[in-house]
């Protein structure tokens, strides 16, 4: 049976965090049409997916821990009734540490998440409030806590990096932080600057003012030094793991393997063919048609040299190189790739190439320079 994975957006947020340009909306009224349109989505799919096994089930958002537990628990019945999810899938929440209580952990793994998203994304008050999040820094450690005594027991951490006015040194004290809890995921990502999201516009004002690059390399260098001397695996660019530990849903995705979206804005892919949902909650609700495209065999090899070279296994010539292209194509490629590794961009590897860690800042660029015209 064919694996794919399964994604429900919640598009609902307390307040916009300032570097955010996911789709979200602050003002909840739209909600009950929304969740019955995001029913009624799921329900339409289940013939098209027949054939596939799910892996995992992802809520993200948004944030989806603002929403009842019981209408968490109906995604999760419905989704395994409509399609094959599997037993042991993996069930995972994205919660902010101002939704988490102890009482609030015990009933999400009651209805079978069985693993949480965590966005901390800073362990500093000043940072926290420039992104203009609803938490303190005590809310992070207290819900940390909280985690460790809880049933959950599998969990990713997200921390932010390249912070305005962050240095080496506060991250190392972030970090320094974070080794006392030990969480056996993190997700730790370089501050993007998105176009229409208040920091951009801070940005562009000159209001704040980001880090040199040199900075922000060096704060990946300490980042990858620190989690391999704490037994994780960085096994992508923003990601680690414990043994163990690594996020099946991502790891789906990074493959470039089949994948339901549901919700607004929510993107989904056959292999071949990817669409996605308006990004409007109240035209969603009203069964707006999604957008869809169909990828030539030239952009589904480009979609998998993206999402591999990102990643600590690379690219693989037997199992990511698209079979509808031909001999000509794979040589040009090959000539590339060979340039690359003469520059030290690229490290050959089990049958096909990576980017070595110590470059992964640079990826875009690297991976751009592989594309065929």
């Amino acid at each position: 049976m064919k694996h794919a994975t399964l994604y429900l957006h919640i598009p609902y947020c307390k307040q916009a965090c300032h570097y955010c340009d996911f789709h979200f909306s602050t003002v909840r009224s739209t909600e009950n049409e929304v969740v019955e349109r995001m029913l009624r989505e799921l329900a339409e799919g289940q013939h098209t997916w027949s054939e596939y096994e799910f892996t995992s089930l992802y809520f993200g958002g948004g944030t989806p821990s603002i929403v009842a537990p019981e209408l968490l628990e109906r995604f999760i019945t419905l989704s395994s009734t409509f399609y094959a999810l599997r037993e042991d899938a993996e069930i995972t929440l994205e919660a902010n540490p101002d939704d988490i209580t102890p009482e609030r952990l015990v009933q999400w793994h009651s209805i079978g998440i069985n693993r949480l998203s965590v966005g901390l994304q800073s362990f500093h008050d000043g940072e926290l409030a420039m992104m203009n999040r609803a938490h303190h820094a005590s809310h992070s450690l207290q819900c940390l806590q909280w985690i460790s005594e809880s049933p959950i027991e599998n969990y990713t951490v997200d921390l932010m990096y390249g912070m305005p006015g962050s240095t080496v040194e506060s991250w190392q004290e972030q970090l320094l932080t974070l080794a006392s809890f030990r969480p056996p995921h993190l997700s730790c990502y370089a501050l993007t600057v998105e176009e229409k999201t208040v920091f951009h516009h801070q940005v562009k004002t000159g209001k704040i003012s980001l880090p040199a690059d040199d900075v922000i390399l060096k704060q990946f260098e300490v980042l990858d030094h620190w989690a391999n001397a704490h037994g994780y695996a960085h096994y992508e660019l923003s990601n680690f793991a414990q043994p163990g530990k690594h996020s099946r849903h991502n790891s789906h995705y990074w493959t470039g393997a089949p994948y339901l979206g549901i919700g607004p804005g929510a993107h989904s892919f056959d292999g071949t063919r990817r669409w996605w949902n308006i990004s409007n909650n109240a035209l969603y609700a009203k069964g707006a048609k999604p957008t869809e495209e169909l990828l030539s065999p030239q952009d589904l090899l480009h979609e998998r040299l993206m999402v591999r070279l990102r990643t600590a296994a690379g690219f693989s010539w037997d199992n990511d190189f698209p079979d509808e292209l031909g001999r000509a194509e794979r040589v040009v490629l090959e000539q590339e790739v060979a340039r690359s590794v003469a520059q030290g961009e690229l490290v050959s590897k089990d049958g096909g190439f990576a980017i070595p860690v110590a470059r992964w800042m640079e990826s875009d660029r690297i991976i751009a320079q592989l594309f065929l015209d």
